[in-house]
Parts: C-alpha cells; sequence; structure tokens
C-alpha cells in the first residue's frame, strides 16, 4: 500500500521511524530473556509499553497493516500480564513472527513509503486469533491453580463502586486489563466513526484529570477471594497458615514492583533528553575536516621543528612553538571526541544473536545457552556495520558444526546444553571479539584430508602442515569439512567471506580449538579506520607507512642469519624462523643491497619479516581513499600526506602477502 505524506507528517514520520527502529532493536533480546523468566513483570510490562507507543506512533500516521499487527501483539501481553495466560514455546514463535513481520513494514516504509496491504497479513492475524482466542490456552492459564477461572474480560465479574457513569463501566468492560489512560489513547486511535460519542470521551478526561485510575472505581476482588479460603481450611489447621502467608507476600510484591518501574521510567526518559540524533552525513563531514586538521597540524610541527633548528632561540620563536604545541594538543583533543561521535556499542549488532542462536538451535534440536560479554565496547560505526555478516556466519557454524546435539553431549560427560559466548574488549588500539563454543573441536586430520581431496594442497604439505595452518584452510574458498549440504552450511562458501572482510577492515582472524572440547575463533581489529598510527619506512627512496598494529618488532638487518628455504628466504631471531621478504619485492621496485632493517608484522596466525632500506618511525595519519581506479590495488590500503607534503602509501600486510599463500602452506 503506498502512502502520501505532507512535509510536516515527514518530520513526524523520520521520529516513528527512529522510535521503531529503538524498539523493534531491544525487542529480540527482550523475548528471549522473557521465555527463560516468562514471569518477569517488570519485561512484561516493558515490552506492552513498547508495542503501545508503536501502535500509538503508527495509528496517528495511518500505518494500519502495522497498527493492526502491534494491536494483536500489545493484546496478548496485556494477557499475560494479567495472568491470563501462560506464555509457550509455540506462542513466542508467533509473537517472533509478528515482530519479523513489524520490522519488515518498518523496512518497506523506509525505502519506498510503502507498507503491507491488509490482504497481506490477514492470514496471520488469523492465526494470531486462533492461538490467543482459543478457549485450551485461556482454561491451562488459571491463576494460582486453584480453579479460578474468572476473567478480567467477563463483565460480570467486575463490581463498580458506586456513582461511576454506565459509559464509563461499559468502556471499563470493552478493554479490560488497561488503565483509564490507555483507554483513552484506544479511542482517539479508532476511526472516526467508531468512536464514541464526545460527551463520552469527556467524561473520560474528566475522571483522568482527578487523578482516578480504573482500580478506584471498581471493587477489590481479593476482598472476596479471602473469604472461602478462611472457610475450607477448618477442617484442617495445617494448610491454613500456609496459605495466609503466601497470599499476603503476592499482594506486597506487586506494588513493589510498580515502585521500582516508576524510578527505571524516569531515568530512561532523562537519557532521552540528554541525546540529540545527528544526520551521519554531519558526523562524517565533521570527521573529514578533522583529518585535514591533523595533517595541517603535521605540516606545523613539522616547520617548526625545522625553524628551531635553523634559527636563533628569541622570545618570539619560543611564544611560537608554545602556541603550536598548545594548539597540537587541542587539535589531538578535537581528534580524541570527533572519533567518539563515529564509536557504537557493539550491543548494535551483539543484541540480534540471542534470536538467532534459538531459531537456529530449535531448527537443528539442540540446546544452546548464548553468554554475551563487553558489549559495552565500542568501536568506529563503519566497522561495525560490516561486522554483522562475518559474526553471524561464525555463530551459525558453531551451533551446526561445534555444538553436538543433546544425547551425543551426554554421552562425551558434557552438560546438556551447550554454551556459546560472543565477548569483546579494547585492548591498546585494538578490538577484540572472539566467539568460543564448549563443542566437538576441531578435527585437525579431517581437515587436511578434506583439502587434498579437493586439492587446495598437496599430500605432502598436508604431512608437514601445523595445526595452526591447519585451520588456515577454513577460509580457503570452497572448503567444508560439512558432509551434507543444507541451508546452514555445507556449500563452502562463507568462511573465505568472513577472513577477507576481517582483512579488509585491516583486521586478523585466528582460530583455537582442541578436539572434543570446543573452538575459539579471535578477531582484532582497529578502533577506527579513519586515522592510524602508523611506522614510517623507506625503500629505494619511497616512503610507505605500515599501520603499528600490525608491527610486533622491529630489528637490524644481519645478512648472516638470512637463510634459504626453497625458493624463499628466511630469517633467523632468537632461535625463531621467520619467512623473509623485501619491500622492494613485494610491490616490484628495483632491489639495493641498503636494507637496514627488519620489521616483524603479524599476517594472519603467522609472523612474517620483512626487510626495509629506512626507518622515520612514527606518525600519525589521516587515512584517504585512492579512488574507483586504484581501490582493488593489492597490497595497499590506502594514502596519506606526511607533514612534508608527500603523498605516502599505506601497506596493507595481509592482501600483501595473501597471493603467496598458497605457496607458503607448510614452508615453516
Amino acid at each position: 500500500m503506498k502512502l502520501e505524506f505532507t512535509d510536516d507528517m515527514r518530520e513526524i514520520l523520520e521520529e516513528f521511524l527512529i522510535e521503531a527502529d529503538e524498539i523493534l532493536s531491544s525487542l529480540d533480546q527482550d523475548l528471549i530473556e522473557l521465555e527463560a523468566n516468562p514471569e518477569d513483570k517488570d519485561l512484561l510490562n516493558k515490552i506492552f509499553r513498547g508495542m503501545h507507543t508503536l501502535k500509538g506512533g503508527a495509528g496517528f500516521l495511518g500505518l494500519t497493516s502495522i497498527v493492526e499487527i502491534a494491536h494483536k501483539i500489545e493484546d496478548i501481553f496485556n494477557q499475560l500480564r494479567n495472568d491470563e495466560i501462560k506464555l509457550t514455546s509455540d506462542m513466542m514463535d508467533l509473537i517472533f513472527e509478528g515482530v519479523d513481520k513489524l520490522k519488515e513494514a518498518i523496512e518497506m516504509l523506509k525505502e519506498n513509503d510503502e507498507i503491507p496491504d491488509e490482504e497481506d497479513i490477514k492470514d496471520f492475524l488469523e492465526r494470531l486469533d486462533a492461538v490467543f482466542s482459543g478457549g485450551e490456552v485461556v482454561e491451562a492459564e488459571v491463576v494460582n491453580g486453584e480453579g479460578q477461572k474468572e476473567e478480567k474480560q467477563s463483565s460480570d465479574d467486575i463490581e463498580f463502586v458506586e456513582g461511576v457513569d454506565e459509559d464509563i463501566k461499559e468502556l471499563i468492560r470493552k478493554y479490560p486489563g488497561k488503565d483509564l489512560g490507555e483507554i483513552l489513547e484506544e479511542l482517539i486511535l479508532l476511526p472516526p466513526d467508531e468512536r464514541p460519542p464526545l460527551e463520552v470521551i469527556e467524561k473520560l478526561e474528566k475522571i483522568i484529570a482527578e487523578g482516578k485510575d480504573v482500580k478506584d472505581l471498581i471493587k477489590p476482588k481479593e476482598e472476596k477471594k479471602e473469604e472461602p479460603p478462611a472457610a475450607t481450611p477448618e477442617p484442617e489447621p495445617a494448610p491454613q497458615p500456609q496459605q495466609t502467608e503466601t497470599k499476603p507476600e503476592k499482594k506486597e510484591e506487586k506494588p513493589q514492583q510498580q515502585q521500582q518501574q516508576q524510578p527505571a521510567k524516569k531515568k530512561k526518559s532523562d537519557k532521552k533528553e540528554e541525546v540529540i540524533r545527528v544526520d551521519v552525513e554531519r558526523v562524517e563531514v565533521l570527521m573529514n575536516l578533522v583529518g585535514e586538521l591533523v595533517l595541517d597540524r603535521n605540516r606545523i610541527v613539522k616547520l617548526a621543528s625545522g625553524l628551531e633548528a635553523s634559527c636563533e632561540s628569541t622570545d618570539t620563536i619560543e611564544e611560537l612553538l608554545d602556541s603550536i604545541t598548545g594548539m597540537s594538543r587541542t587539535v589531538s583533543d578535537l581528534q580524541d571526541a570527533v572519533m567518539k561521535l563515529r564509536m557504537q556499542p557493539v550491543k548494535k549488532i551483539f543484541s540480534k544473536f540471542p534470536r538467532i542462536v534459538r531459531d537456529l538451535a530449535k531448527k537443528l534440536n539442540k540446546k544452546v545457552n548464548l553468554v554475551l560479554e563487553g558489549e559495552d565496547t565500542e568501536i568506529d560505526r563503519s566497522i561495525l556495520d560490516k561486522l554483522e555478516d562475518p559474526l553471524i556466519h561464525l555463530v551459525r557454524n558453531a551451533i551446526d558444526h561445534g555444538i553436538e546435539p543433546p544425547e551425543e553431549r551426554l554421552k562425551a560427560g558434557k552438560p546438556e546444553v551447550g554454551t556459546i559466548k560472543l565477548s569483546a574488549f579494547q585492548e591498546g588500539d585494538r578490538i577484540i571479539i572472539a566467539i568460543e563454543d564448549d563443542g566437538r573441536g576441531i578435527d585437525v586430520e579431517k581437515v587436511k584430508r578434506k583439502a587434498v581431496e579437493k586439492g587446495l594442497i598437496s599430500p605432502e604439505q598436508a604431512e608437514n602442515m601445523s595445526d595452526k595452518e591447519a585451520y588456515e584452510l577454513l577460509f580457503m574458498p570452497g572448503f567444508s569439512t560439512a558432509e551434507q549440504i543444507s541451508d546452514v552450511s555445507g556449500r563452502g562458501v562463507g568462511m573465505d567471506v568472513v577472513a577477507s572482510t576481517i582483512h579488509s577492515l585491516r583486521g586478523t582472524i585466528e582460530v583455537e580449538s582442541e578436539l572434543g572440547k570446543g573452538t575459539k575463533f579471535i578477531m582484532k581489529l582497529p578502533l577506527t579506520v579513519a586515522i592510524i598510527r602508523t611506522l614510517m619506512v623507506g625503500a629505494n627512496q619511497r616512503i610507505f607507512a605500515i599501520p603499528l598494529y600490525s608491527v610486533v618488532e622491529i630489528v637490524r638487518y644481519e645478512p648472516e642469519n638470512v637463510k634459504n628455504i626453497g625458493q624463499f628466504k628466511s630469517f633467523m631471531l632468537r632461535d625463531e624462523v621467520y619467512l623473509l621478504f623485501s619491500l622492494n619485492e613485494l610491490f616490484d621496485i628495483p632491489d639495493t643491497d641498503e636494507k637496514q632493517f627488519i620489521v616483524i608484522v603479524r599476517v594472519g596466525e603467522k609472523n612474517i619479516a620483512i626487510a626495509v632500506e629506512e626507518l622515520f618511525g612514527e606518525e600519525e595519519i589521516v587515512i584517504k581513499p585512492l579512488g574507483k581506479l586504484l581501490e582493488n590495488v593489492q597490497g595497499i590500503a590506502g594514502a596519506t600526506i606526511t607533514g612534508d607534503g608527500k603523498v605516502v602509501l599505506i601497506v596493507d600486510t595481509n592482501s600483501l602477502i595473501n597471493d603467496k599463500k598458497s605457496q607458503l602452506v607448510g614452508v615453516l
């Protein structure tokens, strides 16, 4: 259904879309928690309020299909929070389907100003009605197990205090379980021809203005319920005190929960007032300007150093140098502040995994517990956006390949429920994200055998291969150890994409595994892709920048420690053997015999030695893209401008060595 919005309504729509995204993004996590703790009233109320807010905003904009779905789900949670029905796994599946439909509708609205037609959602709404309106479900969810079948929806069970207007009584009966404010919102959202007369709405508004609510207009049922227990315990005195002890406790719990909720809501509203939403493009423009400012600062600092070295010290020069030092400090602080604007917590993508794990575990008949750690760890937004697909693939692999079925785990002496841990933390200028499971682990011999069968390596290479090198085979295109192809795995695509995505972000991925114990994938990523610290090196009078996070150590070049291994050279350092390349060789620059230093860099699971002619020290640089014509050049991550105005290429060590990987397998 195509919609049209005026300019004023367009602004309201944009606000609604942002709010809808916030509600729906937290909903998956909340529903997973609710499935584990179905009696959590605070959580039930939170979800109910979210659906109510979504429905209200959609109703104001005339988004009928969104209103219909949200209204049905809201009704379900109204029944759940009033103890009229009990949550089951099948019900939760249907609720999740409804949430997915809401997400699809919001995406349609964002892209094309469209929402699903009522016919498109009719079947789903009918299934919801069939499940939640059926007598079977309601009968199974009696309160307190005492055969109390009274329902708040039944008009016969509601007794009003004296003086309540008949119209108000009718509204309370029509909207059971809702307070007067919620009833008023329901009436306002109704089409004009379905609303009650204006005087009825005015009566309702007057009662609300007096500070009254439904509980003030009806007689409490608890007074009536306490009488039968008082009569029945007479033949058996023992149970009587137990019943009277538990009931007052339950009466006291509900007010406590309400009291706890109110301050929590205030905190949330306060936090929202402190947030200003800024268009991402504006942040990017600001980031680019700060990047240019950093380059200008570097140039001024370089000129100041030259001035200090070539001129006699005077008061003016001293003041100038002090001012430049202060400016440099201020620019650094500004740079840090702007960088933080781009940072987002990994919770943005971590929050999607409880739902993914739940659905896939159920599909594969496995029991899996997901543990999330470090959700508040922040990383550059541009990196975070590209991490979702690799993480989803690794988690799906952990469930499909790693976690065993319950019966297999029990035979192996493991808990029936498998565990997957998704964690994130900061280590220096790197973010570490790990996916760990306590499943089967990786069978290294099976991996080698499969690689030989597929022609990825030779039998001789397999024989000389270490476990860590075997793990790297998992990231080769077309490789899979799955015996059967399914919609989950087995096609041999995915892991190579995971590795290439991580490498494109100038990160690394490592594998740790123990057969029968479990597997751990560790991704190390830069905090940001915009401004980084680098090691400036020289080759044949050209300067290159190597990102500092990939540098392990720097040592002097000693020709006597250079050895030949087949067609490759190696460098001996403290009884360790490193494959050796010269920077000239890697970039096809005429080679010289003037090598002075060895830079040990981390490439995947290996440390590689790169010989360079000159070493200029560390420098903070702003990464500039190469443009479409040069963006696919192997071994180059971008370019920057140094303090003296020279253009310097930034070395991407991962992709630089990547094309030699097939030759390197089994060399060391």
